[in-house]
């Protein structure tokens, strides 16, 4: 039975591709399995009565491995309810239950079941049908009692049949599709937080799963701003702890959900549409719920301090306050915060951009110039993170410096100047590699004397700017160092793979073959006085049927003090006395170091037939001199961009003879 149900999967009730004769074979058989564990249970009438107490089985005649096979026959054939049914009316029984106590299990002939095992069958089902997002088996683990009374018995174990679904961690968020994700569905997302906000769980009695706390886990020492932070697990006493868990566990808080990379907020109602509108109320009602618990475990007499409980829901508020994903609506929620909720108000006036009145908050009404550098800290790494995805996606974003509010805060708002005054070079001090320097001087009044600013901030700032210096001096001559090194290498391997015909590519691609008569190599003489840079160059004619190929092996062996490299390096024919030699491809050296030689071609189609006699060919050879690293002997600009010295010099050499009889060869 079980084989059957796994290869069928899971079968929606009423299933057209099952025939009605299939579903009553099925329920006949497992007719016959109860009668087996039972000899007056049937299934086979309509509204599947409760069992009468006369005629409940002792424990000697219930066999759960009958049950089973019942139940798995049932999940075959698609009739899910009473399957589940079976179940809870097995655990129901108070004779069975007992039995199990007794030994059911353990006694070897598998006569009954524990509770958590009939707990974790029931709960294995409901979850399986709750993934398969099929609504009718949506609506019937919705409206099962099971699952009601599955999550008062044991509220961790019934809580995952909706939770389990979700992505446990980063990756698996990551890589979810829009489609799954726990939130996207327009109605069961609600209607799973009104299930849970109505079941009381019975703590006292079943408490297992219930999740307990430590006091020594005090929730208010964790940080008010990183949603990264550990917070102490809420105790599942309670259908607001129910619902609570579940939409932390929706939304993704909990489970390590990474930023949004889109750049989009959700206050930008430009971006906004109606799923975000439905996922912005389940955040709302994530957030009324945790203002709810701390307000609900605060007593009249308490003074304003949070119970345990209390501190662990206003724990999760500030976290979701803070998340970077949060969408709930600051504003809606601003008005019914209470006003003693100080550190919330704060958050909330910073999600709303408005970063000096939160400043205010922290720094006045709460005293504290940590909180205030905290909360700025965590603005500070967002924006950085922003920037970063700005810089891979080609974007640009505003100059923002996070600090600088609270300088302006800390001198305006403050009713002691001098205070004041200390406050704000103190924040210089503390985060002078992050703060705009210069903008943060010029803030700081008039009067204040050059000694209260040296020591704390003006000196250590010089001392680290000059390091600094020195670290990226010694970074740019390593990677200068490993420029020149691949450069030289990466110019080696050009300079050989166009040294001879057979090597070059350019020349490949005409598959001009082998020559018809190769002359042998001579000097190329200028016409004028040449530059002191001017190159050795030997001339070789390379004759074909169709094409002449002339190579211009060029030497860098300049004759001026200060050695250059050369770059561009081309043999050009500028005319020819007969239209039967016409240049087509010139082939130049991209880049020639000093004391290095290298082959530059020039090509031009020949038509032998219709060369008269002797041909003159006016050549000229075409070169720029490039800069040099004194210290390497490598070139600064590699031929690209003009830096420093760089000139091109175009020199003409003596023209080049061509008989049409060297053809014939």
């Amino acid at each position: 039975a079980k084989s059957c149900a796994n290869a069928m999967g899971i079968v929606r009730p009423k299933d057209t591709s099952i025939s009605k004769a299939a579903v009553a074979v099925c329920e006949l058989v497992a007719d016959r399995l109860m009668k087996e564990a039972s000899t007056s249970y049937s299934l086979l009438t309509s509204s599947s009565p409760p069992l009468q107490s006369g005629h409940r089985p002792s424990h000697g005649s219930t066999s759960m491995e009958f049950v089973e096979a019942a139940v798995w026959l049932l999940r075959s054939c698609g009739c899910h309810e009473k399957a589940i049914y079976v179940l809870q009316d097995r655990m129901n029984n108070p004779a069975i239950r007992n039995a199990s106590i007794g030994g059911g299990i353990g006694n070897g002939n598998g006569s009954g079941w524990s509770q958590i095992k009939f707990d974790s069958y029931i709960a294995t089902h409901l979850g399986e049908l709750w993934s398969s997002k099929d609504d009718t088996c949506c609506q019937l683990v919705l409206l099962a009692p099971a699952t009601r009374d599955l999550i008062a018995r044991n509220p961790t174990l019934g809580l995952s049949i909706f939770t389990s679904p979700h992505p446990q961690n980063e990756k698996e968020w990551r890589n979810m599709k829009p489609a799954d994700d726990p939130l996207a569905h327009p109605l069961y997302p609600s209607k799973v937080v009104e299930l849970l906000k109505s079941v009381s769980p019975r703590v006292g009695i079943q408490g297992i799963g219930a999740g307990d706390y430590s006091p020594a886990e005090s929730p208010g020492y964790f940080s008010s701003f990183q949603s990264g932070d550990v917070v102490t697990p809420l105790p599942l006493h309670s259908g607001r702890a129910l619902a609570v868990t579940y939409l932390e566990s929706s939304i993704g808080i909990a489970t390590g959900r990474p930023p949004k990379t889109s750049g989009e907020s959700f206050h930008d109602s430009n971006s906004r549409d109606e799923s975000d509108d439905r996922k912005a109320d389940m955040h709302d009602e994530l957030s009324y719920l945790l203002l709810e618990g701390v307000i609900s475990e605060r007593g009249d007499g308490d003074d304003g301090v949070d119970s345990e409980l209390g501190a662990i829901y206003r724990s999760k508020l500030r976290r979701l306050l803070s998340w970077s994903n949060s969408m709930i609506r600051s504003e809606r929620l601003l008005a019914s915060l209470p006003s003693s909720f100080l550190r919330e108000h704060a958050l909330l006036l910073g999600r709303l951009g408005r970063h000096e009145d939160a400043l205010k908050i922290f720094y006045s009404d709460l005293d504290s110039l940590e909180l205030a550098l905290e909360y700025c800290d965590v603005r500070h790494e967002r924006y950085q993170a922003k920037m970063d995805l700005a810089k891979a996606t080609g974007r640009s974003l505003p100059q923002e410096c996070a600090y600088l509010p609270l300088v302006r805060v800390a001198l305006d708002s403050d009713s002691d100047s001098d205070r004041g005054v200390a406050a704000a070079i103190q924040v210089l001090a503390l985060r002078r590699d992050s703060i705009d320097k210069g903008a943060a001087l010029r803030l700081l009044p008039k009067n204040v004397p050059m000694s209260a600013v040296v020591r704390p901030f003006l000196i250590p700032a010089v001392v680290e700017n000059e390091s600094q210096v020195r670290r990226l001096t010694v970074a740019s001559s390593l990677l200068r160092s490993r420029y020149v090194q691949l450069k030289k290498k990466l110019t080696d391997a050009q300079i050989k793979a166009q040294s001879t015909l057979q090597n070059s590519p350019a020349l490949k691609r005409l598959n001009l073959g082998n020559p018809l008569y190769s002359s042998k190599p001579t000097r190329a003489k200028p016409v004028h006085a040449t530059t002191p840079y001017f190159p050795e160059v030997l001339l070789t004619k390379h004759f074909f049927p169709r094409h002449l190929v002339i190579q211009a092996q060029v030497m860098n062996n300049t004759s001026h003090p200060e050695e250059r490299t050369l770059s561009d390096v081309a043999f050009v024919v500028a005319e020819s006395s007969d239209d039967a030699l016409q240049p087509t491809i010139e082939v130049p050296i991209r880049t020639l170091p000093v004391k290095v030689a290298g082959s530059t071609w020039c090509v031009l189609a020949a038509s032998p037939q219709r060369l008269d006699g002797t041909a003159f060919l006016t050549c000229e050879l075409r070169f720029t001199v490039l800069s040099v690293d004194a210290a390497t002997g490598a070139p600064l600009n590699f031929g690209d961009e003009a830096t420093g010295f760089a000139r091109t010099y175009v020199e003409e050499l003596q023209d080049i003879e061509i008989r049409n009889t060297e053809f014939s060869l």
